[in-house]
């Protein structure tokens, strides 16, 4: 029994360990990549719910996806804020700043 529980706690440490490199290689790479500007279609608009339970109580978390279209082709899908979700609809044109995978704006053309 003692083995088993050894190796169950390296597996878990392993893995948390990993997740947290992951998010900061992530974080390191989205800091330090040059900021893009291009024009862009946005093109789709999602959400994203996710639930989970809360002591008693029911949690959901709403995630918002916005999908833009380079003029080359290329597609580029952001999660951002509400705020930003709503001000847009599908079929803008205009100015599309990012960093990697960081949205920073959409000016309207």
């Amino acid at each position: 029994m003692g083995e088993n529980f050894e190796l169950i706690m390296t597996l878990v440490s392993i893995g948390i360990i990993s997740v947290f490199g992951y998010l900061i290689i992530n974080m390191v790479l989205n800091l330090t990549a040059v900021e893009v500007t291009e024009k862009a279609t946005l093109i789709g608009k999602d959400t994203e719910n996710a639930s989970h339970m809360n002591g008693d109580s029911m949690v959901t978390t709403t995630t918002y996806v916005l999908t833009f279209e380079i003029d080359g082709g290329e597609r580029i899908t952001f999660r951002v804020g509400r705020g930003v979700y709503r001000k847009y609809v599908i079929g803008d044109y205009g100015r599309l700043t990012y960093k990697r995978k960081w949205f920073r704006q959409f000016e309207r053309i």
